[in-house]
């Protein structure tokens, strides 16, 4: 037999095989071959690193000590100063004392003589005129009016009069009215002519006695309306004719009526009438007599000479009224 087949006929050995197949033994020359050294394995170089930084300072705040950075002003805490508050306390309520006021900025007196003007002093907050002052310095002519004057011009108002107010006339003497009115309708439809000046309670009494007594006699007697009352005289400062007492004309509580306008174009003067004018009779009759249900003092043509050419009413109350 050949020498490949007694080789193949060999006993393997399990362990050398084991072995071989770990890396735990070198191999063996097989046949007749030179044996084989175990191979040696190769070490590299150890890699080179740099030189190892220094170690770091222990940590500090950082602002205590700002010009380690650069900072050449201090910092200042926010949280300096601050008290540790119990959650949900209350602080007590401080008594913040009264701060004197700030002062105030004067111009230099240089720069004020540039612009041409001169220096005012400073005002003082609490040097505001109260309200007796201000009413001191209201302008003549426009002060308040007392309630029963304003009533009283509402009243007008509801009636149809057409007015104006007009500044305080006369003083002394006994003459004057405190609030007058200027009258220009002294009922709704019916003018005043000329406007007359009154006292606003005999206005009103005037323009009922024209809405309730005048219109009702007009349209019953005359057949028509009237459009205009012809003032002879209202306010003038004078005394009662033959005597010394004080007119009621003074204090524009009354007024002469010489006569009426229609609207048929017709002109009714307030005089002694004829026999044969019994429309125009009725008419003067009728408003005569029905004044004196509205004035203290009712004269008119019959009583004298001075009332013979017109009504005189005035709105005095008296104990026994005067319809002459």
């Amino acid at each position: 037999m050949p020498p490949a087949t007694a080789a193949a006929k060999a006993p393997v050995d399990e362990t050398a095989l084991l072995d071989d197949l770990l890396g735990r033994s070198p191999p063996r020359a097989t046949g007749g071959g030179a044996a084989i050294a175990p191979a040696t394995p190769q070490t590299s170089a150890a890699p080179t690193y740099p030189a190892a930084l220094p170690p770091l300072d222990a940590p500090t705040e950082v602002d205590a000590d700002p010009a380690r950075f650069g900072a050449t002003e201090p910092i200042d805490d926010p949280w300096q100063g601050l008290k540790r508050v119990t959650p949900g306390a209350i602080p007590p309520p401080q008594t913040a004392s009264r701060a004197a006021p700030s002062p105030q900025l004067v111009p230099h007196r240089g720069v004020v003589a540039a612009l041409g003007g001169q220096p005012q002093p400073a005002r003082r907050p609490d040097a505001v005129p109260g309200r007796g002052r201000l009413e001191q310095e209201t302008p003549s002519g426009y002060t308040a009016l007392p309630r029963s004057e304003a009533m009283c011009r509402k009243a007008l108002r509801q009636m149809g009069v057409k007015f104006v107010d007009v500044a305080q006339v006369g003083k002394g003497k006994g003459c004057g009215i405190s609030y007058p009115v200027k009258v220009l309708e002294i009922a709704k439809g019916v003018r005043m002519q000329p406007a007359a000046t009154l006292n606003c309670p005999a206005a009103a009494r005037i323009s009922k006695w024209v809405e309730d007594e005048v219109k009702p006699a007009a349209r019953w007697r005359l057949w028509t309306r009237p459009t205009a009352v012809l003032n002879a005289s209202s306010y003038r400062c004078s005394r009662i004719a033959g005597s010394r007492t004080i007119s009621e004309h003074a204090s524009g509580n009354a007024l002469d009526v010489r006569g009426f306008k229609f609207a048929d174009g017709s002109t009714f003067d307030v005089e002694k009438k004829g026999f044969f004018s019994f429309r125009q009779k009725g008419f003067q009759k009728s408003v005569r007599q029905s004044g004196c249900r509205y004035f203290g003092t009712v004269l008119g043509p019959g009583y004298n000479r001075a009332h013979a050419d017109h009504l005189h009413l005035d709105a005095k109350n008296r104990r026994r009224g005067v319809c002459k």
